[in-house]
């Protein structure tokens, strides 16, 4: 590879990067692919979440499930005025819904709201509790973004929380509430269970010729703490 090459490809890889990492999360459709393409860390942290978290107001849930982000991600919000859970998901392979009007239709996320009784919203916050989204927070624990976690943004009681479970692990293995909120997705993506991160040979080898962005982030103390 000469270097020009090699420094044009590293350059869009850390444009690339800075993108993702760059830009504050104030609210909008995450399922846009040019929304999440700027917006992706600071909506997994929740700095729209943090930035109005105080004593008075409405409690916020967003948890979001990372099946290998170049595979499957889905998002998982809570309005607790409303008792409404949003449900996005995003996967590849959706060129079913490709359209001359929309040619970024395929990337963008297949959405779903979902009416929540007392009972049920109740029993997704105790499943919360119970899986530790409320606990402190694992720091320092990595997330690749070719891995299987979760993340949970919270403001709850006027206290911001941000943690993380990653698997393998028994705290991911512990998680419950997983099961509750698979049971109210509606959107009939199936999801992409949590295994062993698969090879893929054509992505090493656009990693190797700095063609694609893989990233790692860190739990911090109040939200990510590094990438």
């Amino acid at each position: 590879m000469s270097m020009s090459l090699w420094f044009s490809r590293m350059t869009a890889v850390v444009l690339a990067f800075s993108a993702l990492a760059g830009c504050t999360y104030r609210g909008g459709d995450i399922g846009d692919p040019a929304v999440r393409k700027f917006h992706w860390y600071s909506y997994l942290e929740g700095e729209d979440i943090r930035a109005n978290c105080q004593a008075g107001t409405p409690d916020r849930f967003r948890v979001v499930y990372t099946g290998l982000y170049d595979q499957q991600l889905r998002m998982y919000e809570v309005d607790s005025l409303r008792r409404v859970l949003s449900v996005k998901v995003v996967e590849p392979g959706g060129m079913g819904r490709l359209s001359f009007d929309d040619p970024m239709a395929p990337s963008r996320a297949r959405e779903e709201r979902v009416q929540l009784n007392e009972a049920s919203y109740h029993g997704l916050v105790a499943a919360f509790a119970a899986s530790g989204v409320f606990a402190p927070p694992p720091v320092g624990l990595e997330l690749p973004s070719r891995s299987y976690h979760w993340t949970a943004a919270t403001c709850r009681g006027g206290r911001y929380g941000f943690t993380a479970w990653k698997h393998p692990s028994p705290a991911f293995a512990a998680i419950t509430f997983d099961k509750v909120l698979f049971g109210l997705d509606f959107t009939g993506i199936p999801v992409a269970a949590a295994g062993p991160v698969p090879f893929d040979p054509q992505l090493e080898d656009r990693a190797k010729r700095l063609e694609t962005t893989t990233f790692t982030l860190k739990v911090g103390e109040n939200g990510l703490g590094g990438w």
